[in-house]
């Protein structure tokens, strides 16, 4: 997997938010460099991945590339040993373009004994943030539940745990007066980062967390029309993808995660499967 060396880059400006060490530089474009934490010495190649799969399903993610800096002055500035980062392309695409954080600090936890139910509270809390946002025209609002809708299904593909709120940005053209919400982004959690012994995985909805079978069935069985080709794409990837992308990263990640990483989208993808015969029985 060919990297770049990010000293090409002119340095822009520091990004404060999260856990890992980045910054902005421009090339072509505005783009953050980020490195690879103690806790995640894997997630370039996560957010790397990531972008790869969601392409192939056809769901809306920021691009990503490899990097790595060959500074040894700059590392020890910032008190890093590895030189590997991942490079992400900015998602405003416009000049006029400017993102609005969603993050909800009252968010309150549903207490529904029905996981279904809690499911679809908090589907409906954040497409009440998408709906208050000021201005926003009902066109602009009813792609960005689609939009959401679409990244949360493939965040259960990823294994993806870290899409709170803090991870979803709505973006508005100051222009146009337009409202979109902003690509898949911050995947470095995917893939189950810390613990791929584990069976089941967990996305979010806002801020509350779902095993990854109940969001699948909820999704199929109440917004199936918005991810049929996300449906059909699993499946091409599952059956003839997947191992010939995961080749590619033999040489950056253990083949321990490789084989977690084929496993878990096959699983995926036949419960994918197994869900659809049973809403299908079920409407019958």
């Amino acid at each position: 997997m060919e990297r770049i060396n990010i000293n090409k880059f002119r340095i822009y400006g520091d990004e404060p938010r999260g856990y890992s060490d980045k910054y902005w530089v421009i090339d072509d474009k505005k783009k953050l460099v980020k490195y690879n934490g103690a806790t995640c010495p894997d997630q370039d190649v996560m957010e790397h991945i990531s972008y790869t799969i969601l392409t192939h399903l056809g769901i809306k993610c920021v691009k990503v590339g490899l990097g790595y800096n060959s500074e040894e002055e700059a590392l020890k500035q910032m008190n890093l040993d590895d030189p590997r980062c991942c490079i992400i392309d900015s998602f405003l695409e416009e000049p006029a373009d400017v993102t609005i954080n969603l993050l909800n600090n009252t968010w309150v936890k549903p207490n529904i004994n029905d996981e279904q139910k809690n499911i679809s509270s908090c589907f409906y809390k954040v497409f009440n943030i998408f709906n208050n946002l000021a201005g926003i025209k009902e066109d602009d609002f009813n792609q960005m539940k689609k939009d959401y809708i679409r990244m949360v299904f493939g965040d259960c593909i990823l294994d993806n745990e870290d899409r709170r709120l803090k991870n979803i940005e709505s973006i508005f053209n100051e222009k146009t007066g337009s409202y979109h919400l902003a690509p898949s982004f911050d995947n470095g959690l995917a893939f189950n980062a810390f613990n791929i012994g584990d069976t089941e995985g967990y996305c979010y909805i806002g801020n509350q967390e779902f095993p990854v079978s109940s969001l699948i069935e909820y999704i199929i069985t109440h917004y199936k029309n918005e991810v049929a080709d996300i449906i059909e794409n699993l499946d091409t990837l599952a059956n003839t993808q997947i191992e010939e992308i995961i080749k590619n990263y033999q040489e950056e990640i253990p083949q321990e995660k490789l084989l977690y990483i084929y496993n878990y989208i096959t699983n995926v993808n036949e419960l994918v499967k197994a869900t659809l015969t049973k809403t299908n029985a079920k409407t019958k």
